[in-house]
C-alpha cells in the first residue's frame, strides 16, 4: 500500500487463519453414511443362502460395490483428506 509521508505502511499484519472448528462433520457424516449403507445390505446378506445360485450370484454383484463404498466411507472416516491426497498421487503418477 502507499505510506504517508514515510509512515509505517497501512496493510494490517498477516495472521494465520485458525482451523475450522467443524473437524468433527465429515468423520461423523461419512461414518453414518457407512453404517446406513451397511443397514441397507444387512436384509440382503443375511437371507443369501435362501435364493437360487443365479439369484445369488446377482445379490454378490449387487453387494461388493456398495461393501467397496462402505469401505471408502470408514477410510474417510478414520482419516479426512487421505483419499484425496491418494488419487493424487495416482494422476501425478499417471501423468508421468
Amino acid at each position: 500500500m502507499h505510506r504517508l509521508r514515510r509512515g509505517p505502511a497501512l496493510t494490517a499484519p498477516r495472521t494465520e487463519p485458525e482451523p475450522l472448528p467443524q473437524s468433527w462433520v465429515p468423520r461423523v457424516f461419512n461414518a453414518a453414511l457407512a453404517l446406513f449403507l451397511l443397514a441397507c445390505i444387512a436384509p440382503i446378506v443375511t437371507t443369501f443362502g435362501d435364493h437360487s445360485t443365479l439369484i445369488n450370484i446377482y445379490l454378490l454383484v449387487a453387494v461388493v460395490p456398495v461393501l467397496l463404498l462402505v469401505g471408502l466411507c470408514l477410510s474417510s472416516a478414520l482419516r479426512p483428506g487421505s483419499l484425496g491426497r491418494a488419487a493424487r498421487r495416482a494422476r501425478a503418477r499417471r501423468q508421468r
